[in-house]
């Protein structure tokens, strides 16, 4: 907004001279020149009266478009999307700049919120920038949706400094949950799939895409929970069902014509994929079914740090350290190095042949 840039142009399109504007309004012509050169700005008593010169409503005057400040929040949110995974610095100051414009845009706090909760293992200085930004969102928030994501992001947080630490907040996690709403019979009647089952043409079938891609991760996500309950309660028989309910799901709705990550509906679910192979493993190991296994994990590990040979990433050598680091501790977790130890080195071999 350039409160100076509007009354310029509105003056000009009534036909009046910075004199006779000035005149109008019983101050100097050096004020209004003032004004247009945003050298000053009206005092807030005269507002009121140059809307009602140029007869434009106060939101008119100060150029307040709810739409297009809604359209600039949602372009700058698709252009910090594209470095989310693979340039913390560079998301980070989109997001930053944004609220420079925009600076009660809860909108904007919610994706910064995410960020730093998927970066929280760059050190304390992003731990606490997380903590204190979900603080404000979570007292100014009046959108349901900002806080039930802020709050699972600072979910995100606690569980890195259990897992990573050491820390016990199992009681703080249960707090953040229990304080939640239930929402799904409100997403029933959300844009996305209202759009998807009555809008026409191209726009209508990019949210009906968006909306089937996102029940995919959905369903798959709520069956490998199932199996993890399942599995917590020692019922190895039930909990492999689930998890292979989970992994049909995941590979029904690939692409068949794409590889490696290209090949999920939204990157970066091959892991998911990958993991809950390894749960189906774990689970016939504990239940006495070794034959097969082999094939569920050689499988998993094929899918796992084999994907990205098809993808390009600009953030390749983090990504990988980051999934060398991961896939040992869940196959340690679900007890297979029981069955048979995880070989690190070749692990290390195969990235190294595809990637140098």
């Amino acid at each position: 907004m350039n409160l100076g840039n509007k009354i310029r142009e509105l003056r000009r399109a009534k036909g009046l001279t910075q004199e006779q504007l000035a005149a109008s309004l019983n101050i100097t012509p050096q004020a209004v020149s003032k004004w247009e050169m945003s050298a000053s700005y009206p005092d807030m008593a005269m507002i009121p009266a140059i809307a009602s010169l140029f007869r434009v409503t106060l939101d008119e005057l100060f150029d307040f478009d709810l739409n297009s400040i809604d359209k600039d929040i949602e372009d700058i949110r698709l252009e910090y999307n594209k470095y989310f995974w693979s340039n913390f610095e560079k998301a980070e100051q989109i997001l930053l700049d944004g609220l420079k414009t925009y600076p009660a845009s809860i909108q904007l706090k919610t994706e910064l919120m995410e960020l730093y909760a998927y970066n929280v293992d760059r050190g304390d200085e992003i731990v606490n920038k997380a903590f204190e930004l979900s603080g404000q969102i979570v007292q100014a928030s009046q959108d349901v949706f900002c806080t039930c994501r802020t709050k699972a992001s600072l979910i995100h947080v606690y569980k890195y400094l259990e897992i990573e630490r050491g820390e016990d907040h199992y009681e703080e996690i249960k707090k953040i949950i229990e304080s939640l709403p239930y929402m799904y019979p409100y997403m029933l009647q959300d844009r996305m799939r209202l759009s998807a089952s009555l809008i026409k043409g191209e726009e209508g079938m990019k949210e009906a895409v968006d909306l089937k891609n996102i029940e995919w991760q959905e369903f798959f996500i709520a069956c490998q929970n199932v199996g993890n309950r399942y599995y917590e309660a020692g019922d190895y028989e039930n909990a492999m069902k689930s998890f292979r309910e989970s992994v049909d799901v995941i590979e029904r709705f690939m692409y068949p014509d794409k590889q490696g990550c290209e090949a999920y509906p939204i990157f970066g679910t091959h892991s998911n994929h990958a993991i809950t192979l390894l749960e189906v493993a774990s689970c016939m190991f504990l239940s006495g079914k070794n034959e097969g296994i082999d094939g569920y994990i050689e499988r998993a590990k094929y899918i796992y740090f084999d994907a990205y040979e098809h993808t390009e990433l600009k953030d390749y050598s983090k990504t990988m350290r980051e999934m060398i680091e991961y896939f040992p501790k869940q196959y340690a977790k679900l007890r297979l190095n029981e069955y048979a130890p995880l070989d690190i080195g070749e692990i290390e071999k195969r990235i190294a042949e595809h990637h140098g």
